[in-house]
């Protein structure tokens, strides 16, 4: 495929329920590069981020608070770019720009109103590198951010469990609870290697292996008074085992639930959920999107934390567009430490070396 052509990943076909998401369901194609009309830009992608809602998109029955995509169309998905031609007179050439590129080269962008503004963004101070706007500066730290201390309420002192604690949001999460002075702070990962990463570089006082521990009974001898926050990605058994050892006035944040949410068969709620009742707790799932209005507060934090070194950018990196079916895939087989990114392009020479 030459320079000036504009490769894309379609959707192929939908995934039934039991399959993992593979290059198998989309399409690899190519077609010219477009140009912007009148009120348009054109962005050139720098980097993608794969996140498990996108698997979401492809299920006819899955309930989503984004539109399914339809088959043949370019496979949706946010990322950072460059504006490299522009007829909008607020869009200029060369500014950074972050939103919904999709699976692609380049991208026509236009403005409409509130439907476009929400989650997009042109980068006022770009800093290097430029994926730093889709990890921890974007949508995975922002999902930490507001979950845990809008959601969660955490106060100084209090205790911290944090399911998928090596992922993008969870790697987020726990260092953001040890900053803001949380009591004790516990990741649960599926590796002996994640769990040392947690521990020796982002803080986590302990980390528990679900994969060779039992699961249950380190959660009550970590948490003798019980959870005070449940920052849960998970769901199913350890969410169930999170909610037997809640302290009083607890609150579980609902963030995602990988375990359950595309495994075939009837799913069923948990079992110890009148815990909820005997500790007179609180679970309440969120949508980064819906803080979208507060996204330059939390930035600010972040951004602070990350420039003082506080906050480290925990980024698992793939590099080409012809991977990210696999790079999607990656985070359902557990295989990501960080944020998920694939680079489509270099960053450009805007930093001055």
């Amino acid at each position: 495929m030459s320079a000036d052509m504009n490769r894309q990943w379609r959707v192929a076909r939908y995934p039934k329920q039991e399959e993992v998401i593979g290059p198998e369901h989309f399409e690899w194609t190519s077609e010219p590069v477009p140009e912007p009309e009148d009120g348009q830009f054109l962005v050139r992608t720098i980097c993608l981020a794969p996140v498990p809602a996108q698997r979401g998109y492809l299920e006819k029955s899955h309930q989503s608070f984004l539109e399914n995509i339809e088959i043949g169309a370019v496979m949706r998905g946010r990322g950072v770019g460059q504006i490299i031609s522009s007829k909008h007179p607020d869009y200029a050439e060369g500014d950074i720009f972050v939103g919904s590129l999709g699976w692609q080269d380049y991208s026509i962008q236009h403005p409409r109103g509130a439907e476009f503004v929400f989650s997009t963004k042109k980068v006022k101070t770009p800093i290097s590198p430029l994926s730093t706007e889709l990890s921890i500066l974007g949508q995975a730290g922002a999902t930490a951010y507001f979950g845990l201390l809008e959601v969660g309420q955490l106060k100084a002192g209090e205790n911290v469990l944090i399911s998928a604690a090596a992922g993008g949001v969870g790697s987020a999460a726990g260092q953001i609870a040890r900053i803001k002075g949380a009591g004790k702070v516990v990741g649960i990962a599926g590796s002996d290697t994640k769990c040392t990463w947690l521990v020796d570089e982002l803080g986590y006082d302990v980390a528990i292996n679900y994969k060779t521990e039992n699961v249950a009974e380190r959660i009550e001898e970590l948490f003798p008074d019980g959870i005070d926050i449940f920052f849960d990605n998970v769901g199913g058994d350890i969410l169930n085992d999170a909610l037997a050892n809640l302290a009083l006035h607890a609150r579980v944040v609902v963030c995602g639930f990988i375990s359950t949410d595309y495994s075939p068969g009837p799913h069923y709620g948990p079992i110890n959920y009148q815990c909820m009742v005997y500790k007179r707790a609180r679970m309440e799932g969120f949508i980064v999107f819906d803080y979208w209005d507060r996204y330059d507060e939390a930035e600010q934090d972040l951004l602070g934390w990350y420039k003082e070194g506080l906050l480290i950018n925990a980024e698992d990196e793939d590099d080409g567009l012809e991977h990210m079916p696999d790079s999607l895939a990656s985070l359902f087989k557990g295989l990501n430490t960080g944020v998920k990114i694939c680079r489509v392009s270099p960053d450009p020479d805007i930093f001055g070396g």
